[in-house]
């Protein structure tokens, strides 16, 4: 576990995740009306800065209040089952699924929970896997449904959602080792879920899009198939330390405070999930390895994101070496827009347009796919 002065920091840096929906649920008083923000060329989406003052507000009622602590099991039990329904409660209503049924990927004696959506889409359908994000520290299937569902529904394909296990209780290379072997069981029930198994994308957000990539090298260094495609949202491209980014990315400098992804946060949790480890080796930042062949990429940033120039730097590599890559960068919006759909009509904007485009990607990989082998 992470030790008490730490465990007290971060008890402060998720204030910040939780108190997002509370304006969706009129439960705070508005904060007053301030002039929009203009950073970088670009203007904040208005219902973002809304939920940015609200964070304020909150975090400083509940400064003096006794809250979970992370330092001990049952208090970081608490904390992600608080940020998943944060994340529900700011993410807008998902289309109902013709099925949504739960499973388990037992590899190694791990048991790694999934969740499989298939919307109410007819004939034979892509699939995608997707690893939610969180930093490696929250997250998971629940604080997630939402977004899943609204996944598989824009680009019509099954979606198997991965509860994959979390830092620090379970360090690099864990998570990573999970991401690899649901990807390996996907393929392998392939048949069984409803799709094929030379049809299977990765997709993640943040730190997810770190391990949908990893999925992809890893299985390339073994000689298997890629996965068909690669679905990426504001992924975690470079994790070195925040002084090197800053440093290396004017995103860093402008951005790292006061949009949701801290530098405090930043700080604290690149040891906790990646102890003794070299931060710029290609597996935990896959931009210094990207030149490689890889599957058609389709990359949706935010331009408030500090991690914003690496993932412009990262889609440039791939096109240098001949891939296949839609990038796309919504300029108002902020790291983790997935989960502010219901708070912000331009967050649910990029959902529903990059999960069709995703949905195009993956069917377009399919019909090359099919005209290679006749």
């Amino acid at each position: 576990m992470v030790n008490r002065v730490k465990a007290f920091l971060l008890r402060a840096m998720v204030v910040s995740i939780l108190v997002a929906p509370v304006i969706a649920h009129g439960q705070a008083t508005a904060p007053a009306k301030s002039a929009a923000i203009r950073l970088d060329g670009q203007t904040l989406d208005a219902g973002i800065q809304a939920m940015l003052a609200n964070d304020a507000v909150l975090a400083a009622a509940a400064k003096d209040k006794p809250a979970d602590d992370p330092a001990t099991a049952a208090g970081l039990k608490a904390i992600r089952k608080d940020v998943a329904d944060a994340w529900l409660a700011g993410t807008a209503a998902a289309p109902e699924m013709q099925s949504v049924r739960d499973d388990v990927v037992k590899r190694g004696g791990v048991s790694i929970p999934v969740r499989i959506y298939r919307p109410k889409v007819a004939g034979p359908l892509p699939t995608i896997v997707y690893y939610h994000g969180g930093a490696w520290f929250i997250g998971g299937i629940e604080g997630s449904d939402l977004s899943s569902r609204q996944l598989a529904h824009d680009a019509r394909a099954i979606v198997v959602s991965v509860e994959y296990r979390l830092a620090p209780e379970n360090p690099y290379p864990a998570s990573w080792n999970d991401a690899e072997a649901a990807f390996d069981w996907v393929v392998g029930e392939a048949k069984r879920l409803g799709g094929a198994p030379d049809q299977v994308c990765v997709a993640g957000d943040s730190a997810g899009g770190n391990m949908a990539i990893v999925v992809t090298t890893r299985r390339l260094a073994k000689g298997k198939p890629a996965p068909l495609c690669q679905i990426l949202y504001y992924p975690a491209v470079d994790n070195r330390p925040v002084d090197t980014m800053r440093v290396t990315y004017s995103s860093s400098r402008l951005f790292g405070e006061g949009f949701r992804l801290d530098r405090s946060f930043t700080d604290l949790i690149l040891p906790i999930v990646f102890p003794d480890q070299d931060l710029a080796q290609p597996e935990i930042s896959p931009l210094f390895d990207a030149s490689r062949k890889m599957p058609p990429t389709l990359i949706a940033t935010a331009g408030f994101d500090p991690l914003r120039d690496s993932e412009r730097a990262y889609a440039a590599k791939l096109a240098q070496g001949g891939n296949t890559v839609i990038y796309r960068e919504f300029p108002t919006l902020i790291h983790g827009f997935l989960q502010h759909t219901g708070l912000s009509q331009a967050a649910a904007r990029a959902a529903r347009e990059t999960a069709q485009a995703a949905g195009v990607l993956a069917r377009e990989a399919i019909a090359e796919q099919q005209a290679r082998r006749d």
